[in-house]
């Protein structure tokens, strides 16, 4: 990445330094394309015109010679040096020194080249251009240095809201419900006594749950297949708590079983809706889960709230909102029509959403 912005560095500096050489000599540009008059004088000749190749090609070769100078100076591609006084200070110094050591010197050695002699004389026009060259120079590099500087905060902040989020993200995944848990084992505990045969297929489920469960961080996404499978053991484990009071039916349309999703997703949604319904022979609970067309899926539920409430900390559909968003920037839509509660959740395609964790 350093090397690479090196040479970003080198490519802007070249084009401002070419032009700054063509700026400096524009007049004579103008002069040499016939654009300006001096004084009714005729154009200059071939020879006038490799003139002020070669002093536009002198004035570009000062300016890159400065801005390489400050880039050791004020050193604008590195975000932790700060561009304090003293580095301020030596800059203007050390540009103002190098333009005029520079430019004298291959503007000599042209006049040598052409004449064979070096004529040493003062001449304001060549100090204003030197200002000038040094003034331009500075002001690149400074401006060169806000900038990079503006992107590295701005990195910073990114890099620290996404490792946030990540975090906030592997927070939201591994809360683990206690109630399920204590639920699925005094279950299990009443089955042993009933029907010992059955309790060890209850056994097998509710292992293959939990072992999903704590796998789950090692993802951020799962297949749907994966996510049907475990939800299968949990709906076992429903089934053998609420006997024939439970009703799921499911529609999946098979083009969709490699896409993806947050990991327990529909598990959440089973959850959510055996949470806040009353499930009983009087009022039997029914749960859809089905996809659709618009790449989604949905689980839905007859709505019979409790009149006692089964204790909720309110965060399962708010966590599995927030993770899409982590993820994919979607939304899920939550809907409460008529006698039914709907979740319809996006289903992401594959090979976009698979990242491991080390």
């Amino acid at each position: 990445m350093k090397k690479k912005q090196f040479w970003q560095y080198i490519a802007i500096v070249i084009v401002i330094s070419v032009f700054l050489g063509i700026l400096i000599h524009f007049s004579t540009i103008l002069y040499q394309l016939g654009l300006e008059t001096r004084g009714g004088r005729e154009r200059p000749g071939e020879n006038s015109i490799v003139n002020t190749i070669a002093e536009v090609f002198i004035s570009s070769m000062v300016a890159f010679g400065t801005f390489i100078l400050n880039y050791f100076i004020i050193r604008p591609l590195d975000s932790s040096i700060k561009a304090d006084f003293k580095r301020i200070s030596a800059s203007i110094i050390l540009t103002l020194i190098s333009v005029t050591i520079l430019s004298d010197s291959f503007f000599a050695i042209k006049q040598f080249v052409r004449d064979k002699t070096v004529q040493k004389s003062f001449n304001l026009l060549y100090t204003s251009r030197d200002v000038f060259t040094g003034i331009v120079v500075l002001s690149g590099i400074f401006f060169i240095k806000n900038v990079n500087d503006k992107q590295a905060v701005r990195f910073e902040n990114e890099k620290l809201k996404r490792e946030n989020l990540l975090t906030q993200y592997e927070s939201l995944k591994n809360q683990v419900s206690p109630h399920f848990l204590f639920n699925s084992l005094t279950a299990l505990k009443e089955l042993i006594n009933q029907d010992p045969e059955n309790a060890r297929n209850y056994l097998n489920h509710l292992s293959q749950v939990l072992r999903y469960t704590l796998q789950s961080n090692q993802s951020q996404t799962r297949c749907l297949i994966e996510e049907l499978e475990v939800a299968e053991s949990y709906m076992f484990l429903l089934k053998i708590r609420f006997g024939s009071n439970l009703v799921i039916d499911k529609q999946i349309d098979e083009k969709y079983k490699f896409y993806r999703l947050p990991p327990l997703a529909i598990q959440t949604l089973l959850e959510n809706a055996i949470k806040h319904n009353e499930i009983s022979k009087r009022y039997p609970l029914t749960i859809s889960i089905e996809t659709s067309d618009n790449q989604t899926i949905s689980v839905i539920n007859t709505i019979r709230e409790r009149n006692s409430p089964e204790y909720s900390s309110n965060v399962g559909l708010s966590n599995l909102s927030k993770q899409y968003m982590f993820l994919a920037g979607k939304e899920i839509l939550i809907l409460r029509k008529n006698n039914e509660f709907m979740v319809e959740i996006p289903l992401l395609k594959p090979g976009q959403y698979e990242s491991n964790y080390s």
